[in-house]
Protein backbone atom coordinates (compact mmCIF):
# COMPACT_ATOMS: atom_id res chain seq x y z
CA UNK A 1 0.00 0.00 0.00
CA UNK A 2 1.72 3.20 -1.07
CA UNK A 3 1.90 5.92 1.56
CA UNK A 4 -0.50 8.76 1.96
CA UNK A 5 0.51 11.61 -0.24
CA UNK A 6 0.05 15.10 0.55
CA UNK A 7 1.31 18.20 -1.56
CA UNK A 8 4.54 19.36 -0.58
CA UNK A 9 6.35 22.28 -1.33
CA UNK A 10 9.52 22.22 -3.82
CA UNK A 11 12.22 22.64 -2.32
CA UNK A 12 14.93 23.46 -5.29
CA UNK A 13 14.80 23.55 -9.22
CA UNK A 14 14.12 25.41 -12.20
CA UNK A 15 12.21 25.43 -15.39
CA UNK A 16 14.25 26.88 -18.17
CA UNK A 17 13.19 26.79 -21.76
CA UNK A 18 14.52 28.92 -24.69
CA UNK A 19 11.08 30.17 -26.40
CA UNK A 20 11.89 29.23 -29.95
CA UNK A 21 12.22 25.82 -29.17
CA UNK A 22 9.21 25.52 -27.54
CA UNK A 23 6.31 23.56 -30.07
CA UNK A 24 2.94 22.50 -30.05
CA UNK A 25 4.17 19.02 -30.86
CA UNK A 26 6.70 18.58 -28.43
CA UNK A 27 7.09 15.24 -27.25
CA UNK A 28 6.62 13.82 -23.10
CA UNK A 29 10.20 13.69 -22.68
CA UNK A 30 11.11 17.14 -24.36
CA UNK A 31 8.06 18.67 -22.32
CA UNK A 32 9.81 16.97 -19.60
CA UNK A 33 13.06 18.58 -20.32
CA UNK A 34 11.86 21.91 -19.48
CA UNK A 35 10.01 20.94 -16.45
CA UNK A 36 12.98 19.21 -15.02
CA UNK A 37 15.82 20.86 -16.47
CA UNK A 38 18.64 20.08 -13.87
CA UNK A 39 17.15 16.75 -12.79
CA UNK A 40 17.77 14.00 -15.12
CA UNK A 41 16.62 11.14 -12.65
CA UNK A 42 13.29 13.34 -11.61
CA UNK A 43 12.66 13.79 -15.46
CA UNK A 44 13.06 9.72 -15.89
CA UNK A 45 10.86 8.77 -12.45
CA UNK A 46 8.46 11.64 -13.96
CA UNK A 47 8.46 10.18 -17.46
CA UNK A 48 8.02 6.06 -15.83
CA UNK A 49 4.84 6.94 -13.93
CA UNK A 50 3.45 9.57 -16.74
CA UNK A 51 3.53 6.40 -19.70
CA UNK A 52 2.81 3.85 -16.83
CA UNK A 53 -0.39 5.54 -15.69
CA UNK A 54 -1.52 6.14 -19.83
CA UNK A 55 -0.22 2.53 -20.79
CA UNK A 56 -2.54 1.04 -18.11
CA UNK A 57 -5.41 3.24 -18.60
CA UNK A 58 -5.21 2.63 -22.17
CA UNK A 59 -5.12 -1.33 -21.92
CA UNK A 60 -8.26 -1.14 -19.52
CA UNK A 61 -10.24 0.98 -22.23
CA UNK A 62 -11.03 3.56 -19.43
CA UNK A 63 -12.55 7.04 -20.37
CA UNK A 64 -9.69 9.13 -18.09
CA UNK A 65 -6.08 8.33 -17.85
CA UNK A 66 -6.79 6.83 -14.54
CA UNK A 67 -5.29 4.13 -12.01
CA UNK A 68 -5.77 2.82 -8.57
CA UNK A 69 -2.69 3.70 -5.45
CA UNK A 70 -2.67 -0.01 -6.10
CA UNK A 71 -1.26 0.51 -10.02
CA UNK A 72 0.73 3.20 -8.93
CA UNK A 73 2.88 0.86 -7.00
CA UNK A 74 3.39 -1.80 -9.01
CA UNK A 75 4.27 1.09 -11.92
CA UNK A 76 7.11 2.26 -9.05
CA UNK A 77 8.44 -1.48 -8.29
CA UNK A 78 8.52 -2.69 -11.96
CA UNK A 79 9.33 0.50 -13.92
CA UNK A 80 11.96 2.23 -11.31
CA UNK A 81 12.56 -0.62 -8.35
CA UNK A 82 12.20 -0.71 -4.90
CA UNK A 83 15.33 1.77 -4.01
CA UNK A 84 14.19 4.42 -6.23
CA UNK A 85 10.41 4.16 -4.09
CA UNK A 86 10.97 7.54 -2.17
CA UNK A 87 12.04 9.21 -4.75
CA UNK A 88 9.51 8.52 -7.33
CA UNK A 89 7.06 9.34 -4.32
CA UNK A 90 9.07 12.54 -3.67
CA UNK A 91 8.43 13.37 -7.57
CA UNK A 92 4.80 12.50 -6.98
CA UNK A 93 4.51 14.50 -4.05
CA UNK A 94 6.75 17.87 -4.56
CA UNK A 95 6.41 18.01 -8.38
CA UNK A 96 3.89 16.13 -10.18
CA UNK A 97 0.99 16.61 -8.10
CA UNK A 98 1.34 20.50 -7.00
CA UNK A 99 2.11 21.37 -10.61
CA UNK A 100 -1.12 20.19 -12.06
CA UNK A 101 0.63 17.05 -14.19
CA UNK A 102 -1.37 14.34 -11.86
CA UNK A 103 -4.61 14.98 -9.65
CA UNK A 104 -4.73 12.48 -6.46
CA UNK A 105 -7.86 11.64 -5.37
CA UNK A 106 -7.67 10.58 -1.48
CA UNK A 107 -11.25 9.61 -0.94
CA UNK A 108 -10.71 6.81 -3.40
CA UNK A 109 -6.83 6.71 -3.85
CA UNK A 110 -6.83 7.18 -7.54
CA UNK A 111 -3.70 9.01 -9.69
CA UNK A 112 -5.18 10.54 -13.16
CA UNK A 113 -3.38 12.60 -15.63
CA UNK A 114 -4.71 15.95 -15.47
CA UNK A 115 -5.05 19.21 -17.26
CA UNK A 116 -4.12 21.43 -14.51
CA UNK A 117 -0.87 21.75 -15.87
CA UNK A 118 -1.92 23.23 -18.93
CA UNK A 119 -4.32 25.68 -17.55
CA UNK A 120 -2.06 26.86 -14.98
CA UNK A 121 0.22 27.92 -17.96
CA UNK A 122 -2.37 29.55 -19.55
CA UNK A 123 -3.40 31.64 -16.68
CA UNK A 124 0.32 32.83 -16.15
CA UNK A 125 0.21 34.10 -20.07
CA UNK A 126 -3.14 35.65 -19.96
CA UNK A 127 -1.56 37.37 -16.36
CA UNK A 128 1.73 38.41 -18.09
CA UNK A 129 -0.53 40.28 -21.14
CA UNK A 130 -2.59 42.05 -18.61
CA UNK A 131 0.65 43.13 -16.46
CA UNK A 132 2.45 44.31 -19.95
CA UNK A 133 -1.16 46.32 -21.04
CA UNK A 134 -1.14 48.28 -17.38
Amino acid sequence: MPRRLGEKERKTGYMYFNVENVKTSMSLDEILEIIFSRGEEYRRIAREILEGIKEIAIKEDRKTLTISSGEMSKIISEKLGSRRKSMAYRVLSEFLIPMGLISYRREDGTYTVSQDFRNALIRIGTAYVRWMKR
